[in-house]
């Protein structure tokens, strides 16, 4: 069993051939994707190469969201994009508690790696999402 496989299997997700793809090919991005993006990236020329229709993909995004493996970004563009949830920056409610950068410039959507404190959210209201985006230019449009 490989490692991508057993991280599906560990979470109660059988690991097809399409959800271990659309696993690595997010978990190889170092931003978040949108939906068209992930399937303008497993569309094949040769019309005997199809891959997996709109509904799998949605599917299979769904499934990975709801087992807390992948997250939602809302950046402000009105599309939503996806990326891997590291496990490190879960905290109370099970939520992502991580801020993004949307830059301006290029668009590209990334999450930053520190860990936002607990003790900002309200303690007597339960969070079921945080989504804390900040708009600037990165580094490489800089």
């Amino acid at each position: 069993m490989t490692k991508t496989e057993k991280i599906l299997s560990n979470i109660g997700v059988r690991p097809t051939e399409m959800r271990l793809k659309i696993y690595k090919f997010l978990k190889r991005k170092k931003s978040a994707v949108s939906f068209s993006d992930l399937k303008k990236a497993f569309v094949q020329k040769s019309e005997t190469n199809k891959t997996a229709n709109r509904t799998t993909f949605y599917r299979c995004l769904k499934t990975f969201e709801e087992k807390g493996l992948i997250h939602q970004i809302n950046d402000g563009t009105g599309v939503t994009k996806y990326a891997v949830t590291d496990e490190n920056l879960k905290g109370k409610y099970d939520s992502d508690l991580h801020m993004h950068f949307h830059c301006t410039d290029c668009g590209k959507t990334i999450c930053l790696p520190n860990k936002i404190s607990e003790e900002i959210l309200p303690h007597d209201y339960e969070v079921s999402e945080v989504n804390l985006v900040l708009k600037g230019i990165c580094k490489k449009c800089k």
